[in-house]
């Protein structure tokens, strides 16, 4: 018999669609800062500085791009620790890039770029975060997280490799106290 297709499928389609172009988004923006000195190389952590310094300039005025509380947080945490901020942020892009074009671990992939995404705009920077974080937040809510991917094919192989008992299908568990 040949299955049917439902309006399932097509949202899983445009979903791993949405989450490679995504991915592909990520990785290129991660990849152009870990062959940059200024990120991963000699001068690790001169970028993240300047950018950081950049946000800070913008906590004054009557209706500041960058609140207090992460005001605070870019004094206190982020600026003495631009180095390892450098390095989490470029090799964090390029992670996140590589589990969403793979659709490997994509729900933490997904959740790891939307926080990045929200960092950079709670440090006043619009750019495209604001569509990347959409689109993030929305795989993540119509859950077309994985199906096609290595998430789905990892599921796939976990209910085959499960034993069918009493007739059932691979993967099906019969729960002896309901029958």
């Amino acid at each position: 018999m040949a299955r049917r297709y439902t309006w399932r499928d097509g949202v899983d389609l445009v979903g791993a669609a949405l989450r490679v172009w995504l991915g592909v988004q990520w990785f290129h923006a991660g990849i152009g800062k870990v062959g940059n000195p200024a990120w991963t190389g000699d001068h690790a952590g001169a970028a993240v500085t300047g950018f950081l310094k950049g946000a800070l300039a913008k906590t004054a005025g009557e209706h500041p791009d960058v609140q207090p509380f992460y005001a605070s947080f870019i004094q206190h945490f982020a600026l003495p620790h631009a180095k390892l901020m450098s390095f989490l942020v470029a090799y964090g892009e390029v992670l996140v890039g590589i589990g969403l074009v793979l659709g490997a671990l994509t729900t933490f992939a997904l959740i790891a770029g939307a926080l990045m995404n929200l960092n950079y705009m709670l440090a006043g920077t619009v750019s495209v975060n604001p569509m990347w974080f959409t689109v993030a937040v929305i795989l993540l809510f119509i859950g077309t997280t994985g199906r096609f991917g290595v998430d789905g094919l990892w599921r796939y192989l976990r209910r085959r490799a499960t034993p069918a008992t009493e007739g059932g299908e691979p993967g099906t568990r019969v729960d002896k106290a309901a029958a």
